[in-house]
């Protein structure tokens, strides 16, 4: 990720010698593996290094000092705060294009109807609010969902989030309706097994435990 967020273009050196000198001198502690890393993290490496060297001295001391606070926050912290930047990656292109769509129909509202849906949004289960960050499709979805993320460590849930993405929308729904009637231990129970098994198994899985 750019240290400031904006994407630079840059085409692939796969040796490291023919980057330009303040270049090699940023990347110092990746020459020694340069050679194995794949394209796209080579450029994205690059392209960091570039934002690095155009920003003002003052500028940089300012990212320093973010970066500082960031590292002081403790590990679950700062998870919590990477969540929804690691579940925008997950979006399929067609679903960011409908975030950016609803990003803009929302600042397109006056100031009160945009504070009736925060507030709305507000109101809402920490759990359920969490689900709108995995997007229009199972963000909807999720909401039936939620309870089986409680109490769940931060750096477990892009795991069990990713299982979520990969049931269909019939196995979600057969997971909703069993959710209701499990305590803490039996949706842990349930989560373990759902981790452990093959995940073209688990739809026919969770379909076998609806029936009476």
């Amino acid at each position: 990720m750019l240290i400031s967020g904006v994407a630079v273009a840059v085409a692939d050196v796969a040796d490291f010698a023919r980057l330009p000198a303040p270049e090699q001198t940023v990347l110092a502690n990746a020459r020694s593996y340069w050679p194995g890393l794949d394209a796209t993290t080579r450029q994205t490496l690059q392209a960091n290094a570039r934002d690095w060297l155009a920003r003002t001295p003052a500028d940089r001391e300012a990212v320093r000092a973010r970066m500082q606070r960031w590292d002081a926050l403790p590990a679950a912290e700062r998870a919590r705060r990477r969540a929804p930047f690691v579940a925008w990656t997950q979006l399929a292109e067609d679903e960011r294009r409908q975030v950016r769509g609803l990003a803009a129909e929302f600042a397109a509202l006056s100031p009160e109807q945009q504070q009736l849906l925060r507030d709305t949004y507000a109101r809402q289960l920490p759990e359920s609010q969490r689900a709108w960050s995995l997007g229009p499709v199972l963000g909807a979805q999720l909401a039936p969902l939620a309870s089986l993320l409680v109490a769940v460590p931060e750096a477990d849930r892009p795991v069990l989030l990713t299982l979520l993405r990969t049931l269909d929308a019939e196995a979600r729904a057969d997971l909703a309706a069993l959710l209701p009637g499990l305590d803490a231990a039996g949706r842990d129970r349930l989560r373990r097994s759902l981790l452990a098994m093959p995940a073209e198994k688990r739809a026919d899985w969770l379909r076998r435990q609806r029936q009476p």
